[in-house]
């Protein structure tokens, strides 16, 4: 009996901005380029019928040169070996207007290695034998224009088309009753939107692996190939898919992962009694990691002596040595001031707290203090900003 073997991978992100992370940046790239990498390789040595990416190959719409060629150098590889390729859109390489241009998966298509369904408003079918058996690949590209709200096949007013022996759906959008991360909000699908000739939905969009249940058919995200954010801390495999469609039962499934950067959040909590933040903050550290990506949060209150000597910048230079790259966020760090004569109050933010104490001891001041005080107010304000205060 017929067996449809097919790679289905989504999400990779490559060559992302990543400007807040300074000289790793380029460093962090290369580790979505090798995680894609890691598909192709394993494509290349199981030789799938059919290799489906759905949607997000690229970060954005103009990825440098060098991300355009090993991807275009990837693609051939497949092509020369017999893997018939078919790209989708999604939300990040599908261009939103007329000056973004076309998408960069035009390139890989016009270069005569894999279909690219690019229309966002009607899908795509495209067939191809397998030992006999006719498989339908349809294909629709994310659409920017349809709310977020919407069922995106039912705003556009189209359904997919019924075709095949074996039909396999391409979609980047969100499933009905698959819970997402806000930050994924998008058009939802819904069951219903695939006829019953259908046998296996791949889906992208959704960076955790997810696998739903239709009955005869699966649908599936395979999540995305590398932690785009830390949303996606929590999430403990990152990879893609293999699946077997018979030509009758349902797709077997085999989640297949690969190695990633590992990302944590660590929150931690100062109050008026800590004297040095900066070595309250690294003994409560995690064991010394070059691998680690780490996102620091510091929340509390502080008098305004001490955040006057807290330095941000200090703080990353610690965290520099220890791990690969650390983001520190301090956004929630409070101030407290002491003034003469009234209780205890929060400031919104350091620097406002100390505009205001320093302007307030200027309108009490006599002639001669006045000079001095407006310097401190500017060098102040200036080494505030500099250590990272908002």
């Amino acid at each position: 009996m017929a067996v449809v073997r097919v790679l289905h991978t989504a999400d990779n992100h490559l060559d992302p901005k990543l400007s807040t992370l300074g000289p790793k940046s380029m460093e962090r790239r290369r580790d979505f380029m090798e995680a894609f990498r890691r598909v192709v390789e394993y494509a290349l040595e199981r030789r799938p019928h059919i290799l489906l990416v759905s949607g997000d190959l690229f970060d954005s719409v103009n990825p440098r040169n060098p991300a355009r060629t090993q991807v275009i150098r990837a693609f051939r590889r497949l092509h020369s070996e017999g893997v018939r390729a078919f790209l989708i859109a999604g939300n990040h390489d599908m261009p939103r207007s007329v000056e973004e241009g076309m998408s960069p998966l035009h390139e890989i298509e016009a270069a005569g290695y894999a279909r690219f369904f690019s229309s966002a408003e009607r899908p795509e079918v495209e067939h191809l034998a397998v030992d006999g058996v006719d498989v339908a690949v349809a294909g629709l590209s994310y659409n920017p224009e349809v709310p977020p709200d919407e069922d995106p096949l039912r705003y556009l007013g189209v359904r997919l088309p019924r075709e095949g022996d074996v039909a396999i759906a391409m979609l980047h959008y969100n499933f009905a009753g698959v819970r997402v991360h806000p930050s994924w909000r998008a058009p939802t699908v819904a069951p219903d939107d695939f006829p019953e000739e259908y046998r296996y939905l791949a889906l992208g969009h959704v960076h955790s692996h997810v696998r739903i249940d239709l009955g005869r058919a699966v649908a599936a995200y395979p999540g995305s190939t590398e932690r785009r954010s830390f949303v996606e801390e929590g999430d403990r495999s990152k990879g893609f898919l293999w699946v077997e469609i018979p030509l009758e039962g349902k797709p077997r499934l085999e989640f297949v992962e690969v190695p990633t950067r590992p990302m944590r959040t660590l929150e931690v909590s100062v109050g008026p009694g800590v004297e040095d933040v900066v070595g309250h903050v690294l003994q409560r550290l995690p064991p010394a990691d070059r691998e680690l990506l780490l996102r620091l949060v510091l929340r509390g209150s502080l008098t305004l002596q001490q955040l006057m000597r807290y330095s941000r910048a200090a703080l990353q230079r610690q965290l520099e040595r220890l791990f690969f790259h650390a983001l520190v966020e301090d956004s929630e760090l409070r101030c407290e001031v002491q003034v003469v004569g009234a209780p205890q109050e929060a400031a919104k933010s350091p620097l406002e707290a100390f505009r205001e104490e320093v302007e307030r001891r200027l309108r009490e001041a006599r002639e001669g203090e006045r000079e001095v005080l407006q310097l401190a107010l500017r060098v102040g304000l200036e080494r505030l900003e500099e250590a990272g205060a908002w």
